[in-house]
């Protein structure tokens, strides 16, 4: 396929035929996905390969049962990707391919002229979840059921997410980083799938935390490809509002902005007011 190297990704097969990766390409048995592998030891839904930042990809491992690969090693959560990476499902072996190194390893977005391109404004509703104490959580489980764990939380969130109109932007090691464009019906869709995550919580299959904001954000890159560079001081604050939570050991965290678009449609309790790193002032928060 000579369209691989039109891509600034691509994967290679044994056979030496190529795959472009252009933005969030599914990988599986079943024939809807992005890249399909003919294995019976791949799952329908085995694993994913996430663009994010300035030609960053991430492999994804969707909780299948014979595990993703990754240059020799079982993946038990979202991993970076570098040129020459060796990834194998079940027993087919492919070779990731990049024309130029990423510029970001992960955690809060940084932007270059590159990447900061057709910028637009929209009004986002800003999600942001994590694993908590996912070190713990590696010690006491067998090192063959974790990666599953872990992937089938990574898979039920994203349907989540997506079936209520929003996106995951970013996955970040033990969590990921997800919006909703703020548009009619955006609301009461995302009132349901933040009930959906407290159910998930009540259940400790992991553990995690969830915190929500709401603001204006710049938004750029290439969404042709499936790709969004969101930007802004409102990306940030909810990237400190996860540390602030994590601090107060709250499960569930939301910003007094996010708290006034929500009005009573989601029970909440004040949580104090508190400041943020980076930020002038102090800020009141809420839990849900």
């Amino acid at each position: 396929m000579t369209e691989s190297h039109e891509a600034s990704a691509w994967l290679e097969r044994d056979d030496a035929s190529t795959v472009p990766v252009l933005g969030s390409s599914s990988i599986g048995r079943a024939p809807n996905n992005q890249v399909v592998l003919a294995d019976e030891k791949v799952s329908r839904k085995h694993a994913l390969i996430h663009r994010q930042g300035d030609n960053e990809y991430w492999l994804v491992d969707l909780g299948s049962s014979n595990g993703s690969y990754l240059d020799g090693r079982r993946v038990a959560q979202p991993m970076a990707l570098h040129d020459g990476a060796v990834i194998r499902f079940g027993s087919s072996t492919l070779l990731f391919r990049q024309t130029a190194a990423p510029t970001n390893s992960g955690g809060e977005p940084q932007w270059s002229e590159g990447t900061v391109r057709d910028i637009r404004l929209a009004t986002c509703w800003l999600l942001l979840a994590d694993i908590e104490g996912s070190t713990e959580l590696s010690r006491g489980l067998p090192a063959d059921e974790l990666p599953i764990l872990i992937g089938r939380w990574f898979s039920g969130c994203k349907q989540l997410i997506e079936a209520s109109g929003g996106l995951i932007n970013k996955y970040l090691g033990d969590g990921f980083f997800a919006y909703w464009i703020d548009i009619d019906g955006t609301l009461a869709r995302l009132v349901g799938t933040l009930g959906e995550l407290k159910r998930l919580q009540a259940t400790a299959q992991p553990s995690f935390r969830v915190v929500l904001h709401h603001g204006e954000i710049s938004m750029g890159g290439a969404p042709s490809m499936g790709e969004e560079s969101l930007s802004g001081p409102e990306v940030n604050f909810v990237f400190r509002m996860e540390k602030l939570a994590g601090s107060l050991n709250h499960p569930n965290l939301m910003s007094e902005v996010a708290n006034s678009r929500l009005g009573r449609l989601l029970p909440a309790e004040p949580a104090g007011r508190h400041t943020l790193s980076g930020f002038e002032g102090d800020f009141a928060f809420l839990t849900f």
